[in-house]
């Protein structure tokens, strides 16, 4: 897998802690030093002389004044180019005058201070490709150039050169276009021809003095015409400089020879060296230069991914993902998870606000310490931009509910299943889709896994589960106050929900829900049933491990309870569960969110009010494009299509309403706040609790 780092050429190659960059063919892996001492042609002459390769003899200068004697010692033809160029910037071949060399080395200063002046080979331009002391493949490169037919001009023959579709602008095709430049105008001049010039008939002229397909030259592949002394030479040369990918510029009449034999020699060697030529030549085969790079970076039985979970469904996905991640934390894995309250690597939170979208599960996935992810996948993120990652190990759907619906063409539960459905399609085939045997619209999403399936229910009878175990496969069902695995028809009982803290003694079924998909997904990873089993027992309903779902805060003789209820499914499991509480009395601080259809935020109002004794209506912070009081006149609308007449109250200020709820709570009252920016109701109630113990504390 591969994710793209910015809008160049960085690339990060596998996930988490078992990634690998690259920058164009820059590795990770590459050695610094090494691109140092290739990024100083003299110095990598230098140090190939010494060690017995072949260079051309040559010098560095800085000042124009040093040019004629050190071109008498070098002597002509030669070559003029910057120190630390590359691509060809700034290069000059085949000079015989001391005018042209002039004018080179203005062009050289251009792109470096000092410059280098050496002895021109006689031959043929080579680049050897060297991965991992290994060499790969050998090209020829051919100057840019046309051919004349006796009817076009020059301009015309470049012109239609660069209308072949392999060649583009820069390095975006496998050939780029001729640009017409001083060096190119010299080149002409040189044969008195100006661009309007009739190009004779089989006639060659160069249009470049070097051959760099960035400067639109052209490449032959020699690959499997190289002597196996030159290929020893190759693979030793990039030793020395120590490139673990390295391309490596031969001048000699051809490399079927030794160098040694025919007069070649190394012209220098490239850090970070084009693939283009060797990928797709002008003549002969291509070579999966590629291939070798990945497979030096990955060697065989080298990991690239880390396991990932992804979550979604209608209610219940933040509380399950930070379940999941509790567990493989507990089993000794470092986990990166994503929710809507933000962003965690383990228990540090690297980013707040709703990171349930693919820009969230990169930055897990990014991450060089993270193991394992566990990612919430909400609907908006699917529709916006996709998943973010390109398959999953196990893909968990807990339900599908009326949520959202009237948006972005999603306007059904049908509909919205398909939105979800997205994630038990992208589990790999050695993955598991953990699937809601209860809920159709989930249970139906079987079809489309290509991976192994997987159930839960709070039914161990229901048609589905007992087609399951017939098969003899897996399942986690919820039965005689057990979370229990099935295995086919035998039972592996994990613990007793009155055990587990956050189904609170086993009265909130739908975190009995949230549980079973949670130790499904862990089991069927393979986590140890004992981590799973400490994990369940020490997972916490709090604001600190679940934030805004089922926390708990006693103040005096008031019970505050903080949930995330926001659509009519939740709110009407919130309200199964606060009616199995003992509390006397209930007050709701209630408010909408915009997005969701008239209906749903009536139904809100009226499951509210079919639960509560009172209601405080308050301003939400998500109206997304409604008015406030068309907010407040939608759930007033749905309260009154109750049977029941609780007392309703309108406190837009969400502090004042919390506060005033719990102030004014009777003896042994049951608050409940429906959050709505959770860190921030959190707050509210904290505050409250702590200016009581104060007054308490004064008498």
């Amino acid at each position: 897998p591969f994710i793209r780092l910015n809008d160049q050429s960085l690339v990060q190659l596998g996930y988490g802690v078992h990634q690998k960059r690259i920058q164009a063919t820059t590795t990770s892996a590459t050695n610094m030093i090494s691109v140092d001492i290739a990024g100083d042609k003299s110095a990598t002459k230098k140090l190939l002389g010494e060690m017995g390769v072949p260079v051309p003899k040559g010098y560095k200068i800085r000042e124009e004044e040093d040019l004629e004697s050190t071109i008498e010692r070098v002597g002509y033809p030669i070559v003029i180019k910057p120190l630390d160029g590359n691509h060809g910037k700034g290069a000059t071949v085949g000079i015989n005058d001391l005018e042209h060399a002039k004018i080179a080395f203005a062009k050289a200063k251009e792109y470096s201070r000092f410059v280098i002046v050496e002895k021109q080979l006689i031959g043929n331009d080579f680049r050897a490709l060297v991965v991992n002391n290994q060499l790969i493949a050998v090209a020829e490169r051919v100057p840019a150039h046309v051919i004349g037919d006796g009817k076009l001009t020059i301009q015309e023959l470049i012109d239609k050169t660069n209308e072949d579709p392999r060649r583009g602008y820069g390095h975006e095709n496998v050939l780029t276009e001729i640009t017409i430049d001083t060096q190119t105008e010299r080149l002409i001049a040189a044969k008195d021809y100006t661009l309007e010039t009739v190009l004779p008939k089989d006639e060659i002229l160069y249009l470049k003095t070097t051959a760099n397909i960035s400067t639109g030259g052209t490449a032959i592949d020699r690959t499997d015409e190289v002597h196996p002394d030159n290929v020893f030479l190759f693979e030793r040369i990039a030793k020395i400089i120590g490139l673990d990918v390295a391309g490596i510029d031969v001048m000699a009449p051809n490399v079927a020879e030794p160098l040694e034999e025919n007069g070649g020699g190394i012209i220098e060697v490239n850090a970070a060296p084009g693939f283009r030529m060797h990928l797709a030549p002008s003549e002969g085969i291509g070579r999966n230069v590629a291939e070798y790079v990945i497979d030096m970076l990955f060697p065989p039985g080298c990991p690239s991914r880390i396991p990932i979970f992804s979550i979604t469904g209608t209610n219940g996905k933040t509380t399950t993902t930070r379940l999941i991640a509790h567990i493989l934390r507990g089993s000794g894995k470092t986990v990166g998870f994503t929710t809507t309250d933000g962003t965690y690597i383990q228990n540090q939170q690297i980013v707040t606000g709703d990171n349930t979208g693919p820009v969230s599960a990169q930055l897990v996935l990014k991450d060089p310490t993270v193991e394992v992810a566990v990612l919430e996948t909400a609907r908006g993120g699917i529709i916006r931009a996709g998943l973010g990652f390109d398959h999953c190990d196990i893909g968990v759907v807990l339900n599908v509910a009326a949520d959202h619906l009237g948006l972005k063409d999603v306007n059904t539960l049908e509909d919205l299943a398909r939105v979800k459905s997205v994630v038990p399609r992208s589990v790999g085939k050695k993955g598991y889709a953990v699937l809601n045997a209860e809920d159709e619209n989930v249970y139906q999403m079987k079809e489309l896994v290509d991976g192994h399936l997987v159930y839960f229910s709070m039914d161990e009878n229901h048609p589905n589960i007992e087609r399951q175990a017939r098969r003899g496969r897996v399942s986690c069902v919820y039965e005689n106050g057990y979370v229990t695995i099935l295995k086919g028809k035998w039972k592996v009982r994990i613990e007793k929900a009155i055990n587990i803290p956050l189904t609170y003694g086993g009265r909130a079924e739908f975190m009995i829900q949230n549980v079973l998909a949670a130790t499904l997904a862990c089991f069927v990873h393979g986590v140890s049933l004992e981590d799973i089993r400490s994990g369940l027992r020490t997972f916490n309903a709090g604001t600190a491990q679940t934030p805004g779902r089922l926390n708990f805060i006693e103040i005096g003789d008031t019970t505050v309870l903080m949930d995330y209820a926001h659509n009519p499914a939740g709110l009407m499991g919130l309200a199964n569960f606060v009616k199995k509480l003992p509390n006397k009395h209930r007050t709701c601080v209630i408010n909408g969110t915009g997005d969701r259809r008239d209906d749903d935020i009536r139904e809100l109002g009226k499951i509210a009010a079919d639960t509560f004794e009172r209601i405080i209506i308050r301003r939400g912070n998500y109206l997304r494009g409604r008015e406030p009081e068309e907010m407040v006149t939608l759930l007033q609308e749905g309260i009154a299509q109750s049977e029941k007449s609780p007392q309703v109250r309108l406190i837009p200020d969400g502090r004042e309403a919390i506060h005033h709820a719990i102030k004014s709570a009777r003896k042994n009252e049951l608050v409940v706040t429906l959050a709505d920016l959770v860190p921030e109701d959190i707050s509210y109630v904290q505050e409250y609790r702590d200016m009581f113990l104060q007054s308490k504390a004064e008498g």
